[in-house]
């Protein structure tokens, strides 16, 4: 697995964000991160925890502690928006640039 697949979620996230979808938007910059982490556990040839608190642990063990708990807020604000009352256009666009962070920081580990 590489990051292209991740990136290219990201830039639907932002387009999202740009027509108004904002909850589409948060839930693109989750799963975007996530795959991101998924990709940086890969490289250490680790076990992918299939629940999001693990994954978070699990690349807070390898050093990522920050983006740890960034990606622990974007799955937070994911819940609202897919299953609770939705987010903001405020908070959609706090979560598009906190998935840029994180997906540019494992990018520039990984390269």
């Amino acid at each position: 697995m590489s990051l292209k697949r991740s990136k290219e979620i990201l830039k639907e996230a932002e387009k999202d964000l740009e027509i108004g979808c904002f909850n589409k938007a948060t839930s693109a910059s989750y799963f975007s991160s996530r795959m991101a982490a998924e990709t940086f556990l890969k490289s250490f040839n680790e076990q992918i925890p299939r629940r999001d608190d693990k994954l978070a642990n699990s690349i807070a063990n390898k050093g990522l502690k920050i983006e740890a708990e960034l990606l622990s807020l974007l799955y937070i604000l994911r819940k609202r928006a897919d299953y609770g009352e939705g987010v903001s256009e405020e908070e959609a666009k706090n979560a598009v640039e906190i998935a840029k962070k994180i997906v540019h920081k494992i990018e520039k580990i990984l390269s």
